[in-house]
């Protein structure tokens, strides 16, 4: 192959241009093969020049085939060049097995050359290679296959490819890994894998050889995932509690065996009764208990796996069960589970105390009780399961051997009287009629429980008298202004039964209002007042007084009537209508004139209408207003009593708020002791009338109505800091301004200019001065001469006569004014109108107008 390919590299070397003054000679030492490393030297090529002739710059290839070729001239000496190759592109046999070139130079007298090549490339037999993740050289490809992976499993293809197209084969290391690849490089399980007990991961080689011998290599390294194939493994302790001695038993979810456990009853809640620990070889996640199924009685930490007790057991509580069963969990997070069953034996204990149906009896005869009377059964019982047998045992009290009571053998729960009883025996009615005694009541189990049962024995005389009320009627008296709690009287009622006068009394009947006004003491009799009387509403009481004796069984009963007369007594105020009025004056109303018309109108439940008198207690600035007349009547007048004089500034007040004190004291004989004060309210504007509103004002006029509209400083004394603040700006603003023109004068020509001035006018003469005045103006003529210039200076003052070219009416007054349109001056047309006409025209508002008027205001 070598030689033939030497031959037609000689060959291939022609001459194209024959014509050329000079041409190419090439020399091939060897063939070219496909492996040839970079720089490798193909050909030296050497061009024949005659003399005087000169090569311009180093020969090129041109027209290669294919186009993009990997040779390269390089320069050797003079006239001669050697062929390299480059490495770019890589030769290679199965893409191109041969290369066309054209060598091509030009001379300094204008001729070309150019030689042609044809370059052989030589088969070479070359390794696999792998394509895909493993042609990576120096890469490990990673694959990750669960643990449970069944034996077989294809988990990876390796694809190798020959340049050759030859027939590859296949071989993994280190042989016995649990993997197998077969002849088309297909990877499979040939093992059963195991995360916990086994090699997490594995290191492979994939070796692929062609038939020559060529081989290349790649790195596979495969690891297991864990997978949650094992169910987990609980342990326990369990213990059993009877009659409060402790056992454990330990058992494991591996054998399977069911758990019996003995516990007491009545455990206190959150008693603990095992202890259990889980463990899961997968390890993928905590495990969590549980109780399967779940039972209210027991509960189990779901993290650390304690058992306790969740409930009261109690045997004798309704439906509860003596035998209770439940199963321990632990369950991993794809609920893989380990349990343990546990049968609960609950035994009773003796934790009930007996109880009986009475622990109080009492038992009454009359007068004769004879031996041998039932005089009390106990009726007690035991909740334990079984029952416990009761005892019954004399604690205190005359039971007993050789006492007044004792128990009757056959049935110790039955006490009985030992001898008789006599209620009016001497020996009896030393030591009292009335008996108490108490007896145990236990059961025989460890620990023991006692109840305690009280028994009273009474003998009751026989009830053969009635209570008498003396006297049997009753006549109280009560002030109207007594308060609760005060004593009316007391009423008795003898009874001649023993207990003596043991009488207990109630009202029932004669009170008759809502709210019940008197209370009996149920054993003194004594009756007291639970509120306070009204005269004017009810001025007698008659009441029932009922007697009852202390006889249980038969009762009597006595009745007994009380009058109760409610004395009157001033307790009522005077009450004024209105209650609050609004009136508006003028301040030329003439004094003593009665104000709009107004009288107030008091009323007296307990009192007569010439009863009152009438004060004014506060709001009557300089006593403008008062009352005709202040006593003796209940309608008195509200008149002006003291003028109004705005003009002089000793008025300044608008605004009067009356505060006026009706009192019930003006008796015609004696001195009142309890007077009683009421009290009204009155609002008085005062207008100015001899300030009429602007000319552009409009009024209103209504028929018998007179709408006067006022302002009314409210600033406050409390604001006090309001106008200090302003006056401080002021006196600040003015310092700052006196600051800046001092400035200006002092740094500006503002002083030298000033003082010019001034010392030439100081040297002015006046020389002339005319004055002429005129009958509607004049004029002042000032001539001033001075040294240099003359200064002239003219002043025309006029005169106007005052015009008034418009009337209009008073609102106020009615009267009739002429004004200035132009400043504003005024002056009455004619006279104003009487004073009386005037106050004539005021009256008082409705309500509703006085609440208009008090909102402009």
């Amino acid at each position: 192959m070598f030689f033939g390919l030497f031959c037609v590299a000689l060959i291939g070397f022609e001459v194209k241009d024959v014509l050329a003054s000079f041409h190419y000679l090439v020399e091939n030492a060897s063939p070219l093969l496909e492996n040839a490393s970079e720089h490798t030297r193909v050909a030296t090529i050497t061009a024949s020049v005659s003399q005087h002739v000169s090569l311009v710059g180093d020969p090129v290839i041109i027209n290669a085939n294919p186009a993009v070729h990997p040779f390269v001239l390089s320069r050797k000496a003079t006239n001669q060049w050697e062929l390299f190759t480059t490495g770019v592109p890589k030769l290679d046999f199965e893409t191109v097995n041969l290369y066309s070139l054209m060598i091509y130079g030009k001379d300094n007298q204008g001729a070309t050359a150019s030689q042609t090549i044809l370059i052989q490339i030589a088969d070479v037999n070359e390794p696999p290679a792998f394509t895909g993740s493993l042609s990576q050289g120096g890469q490990v490809t990673e694959i990750y296959i669960p643990e449970d992976t069944a034996p077989g499993t294809v988990i990876y293809r390796a694809a190798a490819k020959d340049p050759d197209d030859a027939i590859l084969k296949y071989s993994i290391s280190p042989e016995g890994s649990g993997f197998t690849v077969d002849s088309i490089g297909t990877i499979s399980t040939a093992a059963v894998f195991d995360f916990e007990s086994e090699a997490k991961s594995f290191s492979l080689i994939i070796n692929v050889v062609d038939p020559g011998g060529l081989f290349t290599t790649g790195n596979l390294k495969i690891f297991l995932i864990n997978v949650n194939n094992k169910d987990p493994v609980l342990t326990c302790s369990l213990f059993s509690i009877d009659k409060d001695i402790l056992n454990v038993t330990m058992v494991n979810s591996t054998l399977p065996k069911k758990v019996d456990i003995t516990l007491d009853e009545e455990l206190p809640i959150g008693k603990t009764v095992g202890v259990c620990q889980a463990t899961d070889e997968d390890n993928l996640g905590a495990l969590t208990f549980e109780l399967n199924p779940g039972n209210v009685h027991f509960a189990v930490d779901k993290e650390h796996g304690t058992v306790i007790t969740a409930a009261c057991l109690d045997v004798e509580r309704a439906g509860f069960a003596n035998i209770q069963s439940f199963s321990i969990r632990a369950c991993d997070h794809d609920q893989r589970c380990a349990e343990i069953p546990v049968m609960a034996y609950i035994h009773a204990i003796n934790d009930n105390a007996p109880f009986c149906d009475q622990y109080l009896i009492r038992y009454t005869g009359r007068e004769v009780i004879t031996n041998g009377t039932i005089v009390a059964r106990l009726s007690c019982h035991d909740l334990d399961e079984p029952p416990d047998t009761l005892h019954y045992a004399p604690r205190f009290g005359p039971i007993g051997p050789g006492q007044l009571f004792e128990q009757v053998g056959s049935a110790a729960h039955f006490i009985q009287i030992a001898r008789d009883l006599d209620y009016e025996d001497p020996e009896i009615v030393s030591v009292g009629h009335i008996y108490e005694m108490s007896v145990s009541v236990f059961d025989d189990s460890h620990p023991s429980h006692t109840v305690t049962v009280i028994i009273m024995v009474a003998i009751a005389p026989a009830n053969d008298f009635s209570p008498v009320f003396k006297p049997a009627h009753y006549h109280f008296s009560v002030p109207e202004t007594s308060g609760a709690f005060y004593k009316v009287g007391k009423v008795t009622a003898i009874d001649e039964d023993h207990p003596p006068n043991c009488v207990t009394y109630r009202i029932t009947n004669g009170d008759i209002e809502v709210i019940q006004r008197f209370w009996i003491h149920p054993l003194s009799g004594m009756i007291e007042l639970t509120t306070q009387p009204d005269y004017e509403s009810v001025k007698q009481y008659n009441l029932t007084i009922e007697a009852v004796d202390c006889d249980r069984f038969q009762p009597y009963t006595a009745m007994a009537t009380v009058t109760v007369d409610i004395e009157d007594e001033n307790d009522e105020a005077p009450v004024c209508t209105p209650f609050l009025y609004k009136a508006a004056i003028l301040d030329n109303i003439v004094v003593g004139t009665n104000i709009n018309g107004f009288k107030l109108n008091c009323h007296d439940r307990d009192s007569q209408d010439f009863e009152m008198r009438f004060e004014i207690v506060s709001g009557n600035e300089n006593h403008h207003f008062g009352f005709d007349p202040t006593r003796g009547s209940n309608t008195p007048k509200l008149i002006v009593t003291y003028p109004f004089d705005f003009d002089s500034g000793a008025e300044l007040q608008k605004k009067y708020h009356l505060v006026v004190n009706v009192i019930d004291d003006n008796l015609k004989y004696g001195k009142a002791t309890k007077p009683r004060t009421g009290t009204a309210l009155i609002d008085i504007y005062v207008t100015r009338a001899n300030t009429p509103p602007p000319p552009t004002t409009s009024s209103e006029q209504r028929k018998g109505l007179t709408i006067v509209y006022t302002a009314i400083n409210t600033y406050k004394f409390s604001d006090w800091y309001i106008p200090f603040i302003f006056t401080l700006m002021a006196v600040l603003f003015a310092a700052l301004t006196a600051w800046v023109c001092f400035l200006l004068w002092r740094y500006s020509n503002i002083k030298e200019c000033c003082q010019r001035t001034t010392k030439e006018l100081s040297r002015a003469k006046p020389k002339v001065m005319k004055y002429a005045a005129g009958y509607s103006d004049q004029k002042e003529t000032f001539v001033t001469e001075n040294r240099n210039k003359k200064l002239k200076v003219l002043t025309e003052t006029t005169v106007y006569e005052t015009v008034f070219d418009g009337e209009a009416i008073d609102p106020v007054s009615g009267n009739v004014y002429q004004y200035n349109s132009r400043t504003g001056a005024r002056k009455w047309k004619m006279p104003p109108r009487p004073q009386e006409q005037l106050l004539a025209n005021i009256y008082s508002l409705p309500p509703e107008e006085s609440s208009s008027l008090n909102t402009l205001v």
